[in-house]
C-alpha cells in the first residue's frame, strides 16, 4: 500500500494511488481514481440526499466503485442511507476501499465485493433484495449493463448512469452509436444534449420491455462524460406510453434550422431547401424535474454545483436542442451577444427562452433560427 496516499474530498477521506493525483490521465493500475470527477460526485451526493426521503429501502449500490470514492461519500455524507454496497473487479481497489471505510468510521454500513457488474447487481443486498439507488459509472459505454441496472433497482428507486463514450454519443462514430443506443447522433453544436437524449431513450425503451417506466429528474454534461438521474417505477400502462416521449430531431447543417419530429423521414429544410439530417430515435420529453432540482439546491451546494443547478432549474428541458450564442452572433456578423440578452429579447418577442445546464454559452427557445435572428437584428 506504499503507492497509496490519503486525500480528502468534501468530508470524506480516500486512499488513492499517488499517480492519480499527479498524472494528467489517471492510470487504471494499481486502482482507478479520477480527481477531476469531483463535480460528478458532488452532484451525486446532492441528488441522493434529495431522493433519500422517498426510498422504501435506503440502500445504495455502486457498480464500478474503484477505490470506493462515490460509495464512501454516500456512506459519510448521505446519513439517511442505511447500507452502502460497492463492487469492482479490481481486488486491490476493494482492499483500499475497505480500509478507507474504517478510516471514515463507516465500515459498519459499507459492504464491498469483487465481482462482475451484473452478477453483483442481480445478487441484491445482504438480504437478497433490490437496491434503493443503483449507480453505474463505467469506463466507456453503460449500454451493456442497462438491463441489469433496471432489474436491480426497487420500484420507486433511483438510477444514476454515466456515459463516457461521448465521441460515440456526440456523433463522431454514428454506426457505433446506432448499435449501442438504437439511435443516430448529430455531430453538431448541441451534440452533448443529443447524446444525453440517446442514453435516456435506451434507458426508457429497455425499461418498457421490463414493464417499467422511467422519469428523468436531472442530467448534466461535464468535460468528457454525460450523466442522467431517473426514478424507476413498475407500471405497464406507463411503459405502453413510452413512445409519447420518444421521437427525432431534424437538423439542417446549412442554415442551422432544427425541430422536433414524431417520425423520421426524408425532409427538406423549409428555410433553405437543403436536405435535413435525422437524430434519433431519442428522448424528447423533459429531463429536469423542477421540484427535484429545487431540493438539490436547498442543500447549500458549492458555487460549481449551484451554477449547474441554477441553470437546470430555469431550463425549458422539453425543447430537445439548444442554440449557442456564438453560433447566432456568427450568422448576424456581430460581436457576441450575451445569453441573458438573447433570452430577454426572445421573451419580449413572445417566445419561450431559457438558459441550459448543458452549455453556459447557449440558450433554449421555441423560436426558429430565422425568428431568433430577426428578434436580435
Amino acid at each position: 500500500m506504499t503507492d497509496f496516499v490519503r486525500t480528502v474530498e468534501s468530508r470524506t477521506t480516500f486512499l488513492v494511488p499517488q499517480s492519480s493525483l499527479t498524472e494528467k490521465v489517471p492510470p487504471k493500475t494499481p486502482a482507478f481514481f479520477n480527481p477531476a470527477a469531483k463535480l460528478n460526485r458532488d452532484l451525486s451526493v446532492l441528488a441522493y440526499r434529495a431522493f433519500a426521503p422517498y426510498l422504501a429501502r435506503k440502500t445504495f449500490a455502486d457498480s464500478f466503485t474503484g477505490i470506493g470514492a462515490r460509495a464512501l461519500r454516500v456512506a459519510v455524507e448521505v446519513p439517511e442511507m442505511e447500507q452502502v454496497y460497492g463492487n469492482d473487479i479490481n481486488s486491490i481497489a476493494i482492499e483500499v476501499a475497505k480500509k478507507a471505510a474504517k478510516i471514515n468510521s463507516v465500515d459498519d454500513k459499507c459492504h464491498f465485493s469483487i465481482d462482475e457488474v451484473c452478477k453483483f447487481l442481480l445478487h441484491g443486498d445482504s438480504e437478497g433484495e433490490r437496491f434503493g439507488i443503483v449507480d453505474l459509472d463505467p469506463f466507456g459505454t453503460p449500454a451493456r449493463h442497462i438491463d441489469c441496472v433496471l432489474r436491480a433497482v426497487l420500484d420507486g428507486g433511483l438510477v444514476s448512469i454515466t456515459a463516457t463514450d461521448t465521441a460515440v454519443l456526440c456523433g463522431v462514430y454514428p454506426e457505433v452509436c446506432l448499435r449501442r443506443y438504437y439511435g443516430r447522433p448529430l455531430n453538431n453544436s448541441y451534440g452533448n444534449e443529443t447524446g444525453i437524449r440517446l442514453l435516456l431513450s435506451l434507458l426508457a425503451l429497455t425499461a418498457s420491455r421490463l414493464e417499467l417506466a422511467i422519469k428523468p429528474l436531472f442530467v448534466h454534461a461535464t468535460m468528457h462524460y454525460l450523466r442522467v438521474y431517473a426514478s424507476v417505477s413498475v407500471s405497464s400502462s406507463e411503459a405502453n406510453d413510452v413512445y409519447n416521449r420518444i421521437g427525432y430531431i431534424m437538423h439542417c447543417f446549412k442554415c442551422g434550422n432544427r425541430f422536433k419530429a414524431e417520425e423520421c423521414g426524408n425532409a427538406k429544410c423549409e428555410l433553405c431547401g437543403s436536405a435535413m439530417r435525422i437524430g434519433g430515435q431519442l428522448w424528447t420529453g423533459p429531463f429536469h424535474e423542477w421540484e427535484f432540482v429545487k431540493k438539490m439546491l436547498e442543500q447549500d451546494p458549492d458555487r460549481h454545483c449551484k451554477k449547474v443547478l441554477d441553470a437546470a432549474a430555469e431550463e425549458t428541458s422539453g425543447i430537445p436542442y439548444y442554440f449557442r450564442a456564438d453560433e447566432i452572433s456568427a450568422k448576424l456578423r456581430t460581436s457576441p451577444h450575451s445569453v441573458q440578452k438573447i433570452i430577454e429579447k426572445l421573451q419580449s418577442a413572445g417566445f419561450i427562452a431559457s438558459k441550459t445546464a448543458l452549455n453556459p454559452g447557449a440558450f433554449k427557445t421555441d423560436a426558429r433560427i430565422d425568428e431568433i435572428l430577426e428578434a436580435l437584428r
